[in-house]
């Protein structure tokens, strides 16, 4: 049981450490704006902004300036447009078909703590040129300053959001904006559906990487165990084992993403089960051919079960921290269910040595067991 308890605490151990470093590294690479609007099996991508221009009614084109913060005070946008045309809340159309049409928070009686602000043209109604942006915190209803904002401008299929924070009076960086020289902004979220598979690909082969090694290594100090092999644990192998974990994981997580995608239309909860459990019993058949003494079937199913909890945890970090929490609860468990596997076949030659007397050879104890496993 101690040993089951050292594999299982080491697979929690490097999933969790592996979960962690990919979380700095998808925040780094501000991979929450290049999934926003899409479907994702461990990434919360509701689209705020979105939400909350349908809330109040707002129309879409392109181009499109929408303006977002997070509390009562009064921002404005701004848009100068190739004519020299100013909209704001002053002047809310211009000759070319611009339209300021939403415009929050003006009334100090009927304020939110939701607000947005939209500008658009209607589509293939647009001045050519450049468009000139700011914004401008008008007035201050009580909530403390600086206010931080976010300001996406949508254009020519492409989109970008820049954040910034203002304090009353204060007026934000003009940011001039070329239709022409947008090819470097992200696609618009039904364009980069594919890289929601490439995120989740990543997640799960860096995790795989991280299993196949964490859980061979501490094997060389068992060297004295009926299931220690040496040849196991050559350089050779420890590397073979390791690409192949990732290559496996990567592709369950890749296999999951497609899940949850196919079975969103049933309900979230629901896909997200499915993907999950995808993932992780393809993670752990994966491993198990990677991994020494760790067998097939109980690592499927552990892998399998490991990430239907996965769906409990995630939904609860989702509702009381945020996504990264989520990923890195499910890594655990993954690690930790697929770890606890690795103590079966240490078990199951200690029982059998002693039920044989010591008779059974360690190389014919191996072979018996593994086929019992449904191993190879």
């Amino acid at each position: 049981m101690g040993v089951r308890l050292l594999f299982g605490a080491i697979g929690l151990a490097v999933a969790l450490g592996a979960a962690l470093g990919l979380n700095a590294l998808f925040d780094a690479l501000n991979t929450r704006a290049l999934l926003a609007g899409t479907q994702v099996l461990l990434f919360d991508t509701d689209d705020e902004v979105v939400e909350r221009l349908q809330e109040a009614g707002a129309q879409f084109g392109d181009p499109q300036f929408s303006l977002a913060w997070n509390n009562r005070n009064d921002l404005d946008l701004h848009v100068i447009d190739p004519a020299g045309n100013h909209i704001w809340y002053r002047q809310r159309t211009s000759p070319t078909g611009g339209e300021l049409d939403v415009d929050a928070n003006a009334d100090r009686l009927r304020t939110t703590e939701r607000p947005v602000e939209n500008i658009y043209w209607p589509p293939d109604n647009a001045p050519e040129g450049v468009y000139k942006v700011y914004v401008h915190h008008y007035a201050n209803h009580g909530a403390p300053d600086p206010t931080p904002y976010t300001l996406r401008i949508t254009i020519g299929g492409r989109t970008r959001e820049f954040q910034g924070s203002l304090r009353h009076g204060e007026k934000s960086q003009e940011i001039a904006v070329d239709p022409n020289a947008v090819d470097d902004w992200y696609p618009l979220p039904a364009e980069r559906m594919g890289w929601a598979f490439v995120v989740m690909g990543a997640w799960g082969a860096v995790l795989g990487l991280v299993l196949a090694l964490g859980l061979r290594l501490p094997q060389a100090f068992f060297r004295r165990h009926e299931a220690y092999d040496p040849r196991e644990l050559n350089v050779g192998r420890i590397v073979v084992g390791a690409l192949g974990g990732a290559l496996l994981g990567g592709l369950a997580g890749a296999l999951g993403q497609a899940l949850f995608g196919w079975f969103y239309g049933l309900g979230e909860d629901f896909a997200r089960l499915v993907g999950l459990a995808m993932l992780g019993g393809l993670l752990g058949y994966g491993l198990a051919h990677c991994v020494p003494n760790l067998p097939v079937n109980p690592a499927r199913w552990a892998g399998a079960i490991g990430g239907a909890l996965g769906l409990w945890a995630y939904g609860w970090a989702l509702q009381y921290y945020s996504d990264a929490t989520g990923r890195w609860l499910v890594a655990a468990l993954l690690g930790l269910a697929i770890g606890l596997m690795i103590t079966l076949i240490f078990w199951a030659m200690q029982y059998a040595l002693v039920r044989s007397g010591g008779t059974i050879r360690k190389e014919r104890l191996s072979k018996a067991y593994r086929l019992k496993a449904g191993g190879s």
